[in-house]
């Protein structure tokens, strides 16, 4: 098995012979005790025994010829490799035994050939996705006519960043869309993206095509807030860049000349994959509900996932209503799953192997009992990056590599890679302990009040990677939610039949079947999710519910955009007055905190008082997000939002057709007319 291990060294320079045909190969080698151990002759004439010629051996190669210079230097660490030596010799089928257990049946050296191949045609296939699925819904979104338009976010970033370098709109905003605005820098940009999808499932120049894509997809994630700010994205973005020091650097990588991943990108990589799967465990134990529960910690979590998830599909039903003692076990195998295996990581190929599996086998759940677009297959992908040469069946593996035909990585392009990863790598490793600190903390009561400062460099290089949204912070689900709020939007022309807006995905009639569409990613369903909760938040606190109110009228009836808004337009011509006669000191306490709620509505509901307001014009861009669109072709005169409690039906209701029951909750319910907007 070791033989087999120095064998698997690149650029063979010591030539190995089993000592019973030594004889026939070497007739002028001189007789010894090769059964005692090993013995390495040098063409100086000198010759090293036992753990001398293991360590010389290493010393022929770069940068593990510091065991020999130990041995040579100190008495003690040469007493020690011989005893450690001699032990192994003893013992040969205990420690055969052992890297059996670690190892498997090879003791080779990994490589990665095969999975780095079919890790850049995946990430090509799903980068894919992401641009498509993003691409048909960008006009309704952020395009100019959309609930958002992008550019006005540019414009607001421009008109209020300061002229200095440090505050530049670049750096707030890095985008590509500086350059060419409108519907044709959206074009273009996932024109290109798109592209460069292609070049890397085909394997032309994957470090560049990995590297537009990066860009592209970063050009549009930071104009569209908040319809980009899940954790799958800001996943793909820090996993394509990453992968730039993963992928070869070629201008064409055929299946038979497939390149050993670069060390630094597969280490970028495996840690990323860490990084997501141990924040993800660990933050369901450090953050806690406002009343202080914790679903996760009390294996309660599954009672409420299935229907409380965002979109959940219609396998989710039959999931729910699985028995306890399931749920209960697929709790631990989570647990196991994201805070045990991440370590097996770092460990010999059987344990990466199994870590694999087990990752694997919950994304391919979660895959199955939710919608999440392209998350998880994302993650899969990272987890096929552990899965080394020796793993893989040799039927299959022959198809992906041929020894003889393998191309050289040019000295200049691995001196490159391994300069800039290892900056990377260092990054990545103080942003990373930076974030899983904050984890530990969580938000647990005996941290409440306490300020967490991190060192100057962290806090530096933390707010450095926040532009590039490529070094995040992960961890879905820190709290579990425990009910499911949902909002329905309705119109009517004569304040007596209202009809409501049906969306693709989200929750609506209750006889409608939970979809499933994997790995599409339906960005307005999502956040009208969002939007709920928040709803359901506030409205224990009965001014901020009426001002959230009150902000949708008038937004939705108005015309303003958002650097024109002023917070007396909130105020009603009897509340001017009434403001007017007051002193000052009650003028400005007043006006104070309706600006302070109507800033807060703004940061989190603007994109939603846009979209009730693209539904009141029959904006057919954002119509075409929806369902049934082609109904809406007249302009509603009333709209009603309301907010129900959705949950899955029994299964005696769900035999007689119902997926859903609701419940409505009659503390929010808001008509606005629309009657006379249009002259406003």
């Amino acid at each position: 098995m070791c033989v087999e291990r120095f064998s698997s060294y690149r650029q063979q320079k010591v030539d190995l012979v089993p000592y019973q045909k030594l004889p026939n190969k070497y007739p002028q080698a001189p007789e010894k005790d090769y059964a005692a151990s090993i013995v390495l002759f040098m063409p100086s004439g000198n010759t090293y025994h036992a753990a001398a010629a293991v360590y010389r051996f290493f010393a022929e190669y770069p940068w593990k010829g510091w065991a020999f210079w130990a041995y040579q230097r100190w008495r003690w660490f040469a007493a020690f490799s011989e005893w450690g030596y001699r032990l192994v010799a003893n013992h040969r089928w205990i420690f055969r035994g052992l890297v059996t257990l670690f190892w498997g049946k090879s003791f080779a050296l990994s490589s990665y050939r095969t999975s780095g191949w079919v890790f850049g045609r995946l990430l090509g296939v799903t980068m894919l996705f992401a641009f498509l699925s993003l691409w048909v819904q960008s006009a309704g979104l952020i395009g100019p006519e959309g609930i958002v338009p992008f550019q006005e976010n540019l414009d607001q970033v421009r008109k209020s960043s300061p002229s200095s370098t440090a505050s530049s709109p670049w750096l707030l905003r890095p985008t590509l869309l500086w350059l060419i605005s409108g519907v044709s820098g959206l074009t273009f940009l996932f024109t290109i993206g798109t592209l460069a999808t292609l070049l890397l499932i085909t394997g032309f120049i994957p470090h560049i095509a990995v590297l537009t894509g990066w860009v592209c997809y970063l050009s549009v994630a930071v104009v569209a807030q908040p319809f980009l700010n899940f954790q799958w994205d800001l996943l793909l973005l820090e996993t394509m860049f990453l992968s730039f020091f993963f992928l070869p650097w070629v201008m064409k990588e055929k299946v038979s000349t497939a390149s050993e991943p670069h060390f630094i990108g597969r280490l970028l990589l495996w840690l990323l994959l860490f990084k997501l799967m141990f924040e993800s465990g660990l933050v369901k134990f450090t953050y806690f509900g406002v009343d202080g529960s914790n679903t996760w910690a009390d294996f309660t979590a599954l009672n409420y996932h299935y229907w409380t998830q965002p979109i959940p599909s219609w396998l989710s039903w039959y999931f729910h209503w699985l028995p306890n003692w399931f749920h209960k076990i697929s709790l631990i195998i989570t647990y196991v799953t994201e805070l045990i295996l991440p370590f097996f990581i770092f460990f010999p190929r059987r344990f990466r192997n199994v870590a694999c599996l087990g990752m694997v086998f919950l994304q391919l759940m979660i895959i199955i009992t939710g919608n999440y677009g392209f998350f998880n297959l994302l993650t899969i992908i990272l987890c096929l990056t552990l899965l080394d040469d020796q793993t893989i069946p040799k039927q299959l593996k022959r198809y992906f590599y041929q020894p003889q035909k393998e191309r050289q990585n040019l000295v200049w392009t691995m001196c490159w890679k391994s300069v800039f990863g290892t900056m990377v790598l260092i990054m990545f490793i103080i942003t990373g302990s930076y974030y899983l600190s904050l984890d530990f903390r969580g938000n647990r009561p005996e941290f409440s009040g306490k300020t967490f400062s991190p060192a100057p460099i962290s806090n530096t290089l933390v707010h450095t990677a926040q532009f590039s949204r490529s070094m995040n912070s992960y961890g879905l689900f820190r709290v579990m939610t425990t009910i499911r709020p949902e909002i329905i939007i309705s119109y009517s022309n004569d304040e007596k039949t209202w009809t409501p807006y049906h969306f693709n995905y989200k929750p609506v009639e209750l006889q409608a079947q939970p979809p499933f569409f994997f790995p599409h990613m339906p960005r307005l369903d999502w956040q009208m999710w969002f939007e709920a909760l928040y709803i359901e938040r506030i409205m224990d606190a009965p001014f901020s519910l009426f001002l959230y109110k009150r902000f949708l009228e008038v937004m939705t009836t108005g015309d303003m955009k958002k650097g024109e808004i002023r917070v007396e337009q909130f105020f009603t011509p009897q509340e001017l007055q009434d403001l007017n006669i007051m002193d000052a000191g009650e003028q400005q306490q007043v006006i104070q905190n309706f600006q302070m709620h109507i800033n807060s509505y703004l940061d989190h509901s603007y994109w939603f008082a846009m979209f009730l307001r693209a539904l009141r014009r029959g904006n057919p861009n954002v119509l075409g997000l929806l369902t049934d669109n082609s109904n809406f072709q007249e302009k509603p005169k009333n709209m009603r939002i309301a907010l129900y409690y959705y949950n899955f039906s029994s299964p005696i209701e769900q035999k007689n057709g119902f997926w859903w029951t609701k419940e409505p909750l009659e503390q929010f319910s808001l008509e606005i007319n629309l009657k006379d907007s249009d002259e406003i």
